[in-house]
């Protein structure tokens, strides 16, 4: 197919190097050229050879490949890029086993793409007389069709949320599904990492638990956007080995890939780096898109940038051009999602500002291009968001604006690192010290443990003869302390909750307590669902948060001091006896840490230009919780460090690390802390530590240890490039630091980055001599 018409036959980098206002704002241009599909060289045999034929249709060389493993009986995960037909892998397992007789679960993150693939799903089945049999079991499904399911469901589309909840639980009255579960299909599994990947690890492990109980031996077939380990991630999560699919065999549109970098502000000169706002960039932008015809996705990060990007393009353009724009976020109903998905399907709306909402695979039809408002994120994201555009085979932009964030200024200065770096680890931990206990408690509710299970368990760190309300009778072990799965919120921590509540007392959402006391303090300004509100009250012996409107100009921050001990050390065998395992021979260690946080203050900010305007106390109570961290010493390397200036050059390279582990690890900045300390108290050693911000830890921490050298030298690469002179946000400035970014020296900290490499290549040396 021809590229848009708007193009007049040049490329994007023409036709957008030729329109009003552009400043040379391209510093990168890369083409991705057009790629033939290769379908499998011969016909599939057995059941699936069958269904392809009645179905006519010929698969891709990975399609065929996914389905003759999961023929052969293998657990398969599919990792290969968007739009690549990763569903039909399985897709057709499950009609295969509703063909059999069998039942299978289909479980989805959303509830939005659980029913855009129940629409998919169907119109496969309908042709083999099966589309009755699949069904949509999720929170907004009414209480007699939840019954009609129970007793005649062969498979369902649900979600974690909705397993956990509605269907373990209650197992006895799910028994002829679970006994006949031939398939248990995750779908998006990227999506399920840190906490979620804890929860959701666990969810799974009781599902097989039960359906084995129940005589069945399902298989899993597991589709993921590209990260770096999907199989070991996959057997993270179910306990089980699998086979990966990653090679991909589809068909791709030719694309070009530009690097868009903001103009830099009249005067400033790039000094202290700083530059036009990204959502003006992309304003601009979208107007010209809008003017020209191209349908496009703007991406942006937050459900306020996208509703800001929205209404500042609106304000640019006529009455009719601005009604071919709208945002597309969570927090919308589902009716209106479905609503603007049909109007830019149809082509009424050419341009959405979305967030992750429209990330995962929710049909919109074809798209021109794809914008990115700032970095995603992970690679994953990024490229997962770019395959939105060229499903209809034509020429495809993609084009990335990065915003004032570590990860970005790296990827901007690093674009092979887009083009040929290799993606993320997704990470999740099924034994976290907080969430697997609280996950056993389900477990034994569900059926009493057997004593092979309780010394499993113990083994994990969760003795059942050491937990509360745990009761040994007749060689099991059963759980009495009453209804267990509604004490656990599968996409939070799991420990104290705070309810936000308007003037009215009408409830508005739900927060853990360390947000509630970071976030939800009396005075605070606080974004939900797109708008601001200023705390009135904070009752944290209710678990209450009162929210009134916010019309001020101003945001806040919060001051706090961070304190954290060692309770343990695992690294690289290390004496795991705890403190006296910190006299460092080897530069980083792991291991278990207690974090104790104490909110202080909380400043405001005028918007825009960021001026201080008062600072006011706070009398909250400390947080403290057991998590992961690592740890590394820069004794060694303190020399290379000006006079007086380590403990300035510490600082700013622990904010440097944590705004790039992203780039290693999938996660956000936010998801970990750190603490700098130039004469840790224990040991008297100058010690940088870096934790998981959840209770019990979910693996970031020890993932960035694994990937350390590569992660420094990103730091310090990036410490040297940025046109900064003394730190701003792109390099040491953190959004979430506890003391307002004082005491941060850029410079010390690239020498300070120097110096341990060099230290790390010279053991590395000698360790190899």
């Amino acid at each position: 197919m021809r590229a848009p018409k708007a193009l007049d036959g040049r490329s994007y980098h023409g036709w957008l190097t030729a329109q009003e206002g552009y400043k040379g704002q391209i510093v990168f241009s890369g083409f991705l050229p057009e790629r033939a599909a290769t379908p499998a060289p011969s016909p599939l045999g057995g059941r699936y050879g069958e269904l392809l034929a009645a179905l006519s249709l010929t698969p891709y060389t990975h399609q065929a490949a996914a389905l003759e493993l999961t023929e052969a009986g293998h657990n398969v995960v599919v990792a290969t890029p968007t739009a690549s037909g990763k569903s039909l892998c399985y897709q057709l397992p499950t009609l295969a086993a509703l063909g059999r007789g069998r039942t299978a679960l289909l479980l989805f993150p959303t509830k939005a793409l659980a029913h855009d693939q129940l629409e998919k799903l169907r119109a496969r089945a309908e042709p083999l007389g099966l589309g009755e049999a699949i069904a949509a079991f999720d929170g907004d499904t009414p209480a007699p069709r939840r019954r009609a399911l129970r007793e005649g469901a062969r498979c369902l589309l649900t979600n974690p949320d909705m397993l956990h909840y509605g269907i373990l639980p209650h197992h006895g009255l799910w028994a002829h599904f679970l006994g006949a579960l031939e398939l248990i299909v995750i779908d998006e599994l990227h999506a399920y990492r840190g906490v979620m990947g804890t929860h959701v690890a666990n969810i799974l492990r009781r599902l097989l638990r039960l359906a084995r109980r129940y005589g069945a031996a399902p298989r899993f077939v597991a589709a993921s956007a590209t990260v770096g380990n999907p199989a070991a991630h996959a057997e993270n999560l179910t306990g089980e080995a699998f086979a990966a699919v990653t090679d991909d065999g589809a068909p791709a549109a030719p694309r070009e890939l530009l690097f868009w970098r903001p103009p830099d502000l009249p005067g400033e000169a790039g000094a202290e780096g700083r530059r036009r706002s990204v959502h003006s960039e992309a304003a601009d932008l979208a107007a010209h898109f809008v003017r020209a015809g191209l349908k496009s996705i703007f991406f942006c990060n937050s459900r306020r940038s996208a509703e800001l990007l929205r209404r500042y393009v609106a304000g640019g353009l006529t009455e009719a051009e601005a009604g071919c724009i709208a945002a597309y976020r969570a927090g919308y109903t589902a009716e209106d999602r479905r609503a603007l998905e049909a109007r830019f399907k149809r082509g009424d709306l050419l341009v959405l500002a979305a967030t992750s909402a429209l990330e995962l695979g929710v049909d919109v039809g074809g798209v021109d291009a794809v914008v990115l408002v700032g970095y995603p994120g992970s690679l994953t994201a990024f490229w997962q968001r770019a395959g939105r555009a060229g499903r209809a085979g034509r020429r495809a932009l993609t084009l990335f604006i990065p915003g004032n964030d570590p990860l970005d200024e790296f990827y901007l200065t690093h674009p092979e690192m887009i083009t040929e770096g290799r993606a993320e680890h997704a990470v999740a931990d099924a034994f976290n010290s907080e969430l697997f206990p609280r996950h056993l408690a389900c477990a034994a509710f569900e059926h009493p443990l057997e004593e092979s299970e309780a010394r499993a368990a113990a083994r994990h760190g969760a003795d059942p003869a050491a937990l509360p309300n745990f009761v040994r009778a007749r060689g099991r072990w059963y759980y009495r302390g009453g209804y267990p799965h509604a004490k656990l919120s599968v996409r939070g921590t799991g420990g104290g909750r705070v309810v936000l509540k308007d003037r009215s007392g009408k409830r508005l959402g739900v927060a853990d307590l360390e947000t509630a006391l970071r976030e939800l303090h009396p005075g605070a300004v606080y974004l939900h669902q797109g708008e601001d509100y200023v705390v009135r009250n904070l009752d944290l012996d209710r678990g209450e948060a009162f929210l009134l409107p916010h019309l001020g100009d101003y945001y806040t921050q919060v001051r706090a001091v961070t304190e954290i001990d060692v309770l343990g050390v695992d690294a690289l065998g290390a004496d795991a006896s705890g403190i006296g395992a910190l006299a460092l021979a080897d530069p980083i260690r792991t291991g278990r840490v207690r974090v104790t946080t104490r909110v202080t203050s909380y400043v405001r900010k005028r918007l825009y230009s960021d001026a201080t305007l008062d600072e006011r106390p706070l009398d909250l109570p400390e947080l403290a919780y057991t998590t992961q961290a690592l740890w590394f010493s820069v004794r060694e390397a303190a020399a290379a460090v000006p006079p007086g200036l380590l403990p300035a050059a510490m600082h700013a390279l622990e904010h440097t690390l944590i705004g790039l582990l992203p780039a290693f690890v999938l996660c956000e900045r936010a998801d970990v802390g750190g603490v700098s300390y130039p004469l840790y108290p224990a040991t008297g050693e100058p010690l940088v530590f870096i934790y998981d911000g959840y209770p019990g830890g979910v693996g970031y921490a020890r993932e960035g240890a694994a990937q350390f050298d590569a992660w420094l030298r990103a730091a310090r690469d990036l410490l040297a490039r940025c046109p900064c002179t003394s730190g701003c946000p792109r390099c040491v400035l953190s959004p979430k630091c506890g003391n307002g970014n004082q005491m941060l020296d850029k410079g010390a900290a690239l020498a300070l980055a120097e110096a341990l490499l060099a230290r790390l290549g010279g053991r590395r040396a000698a360790l190899s001599a």
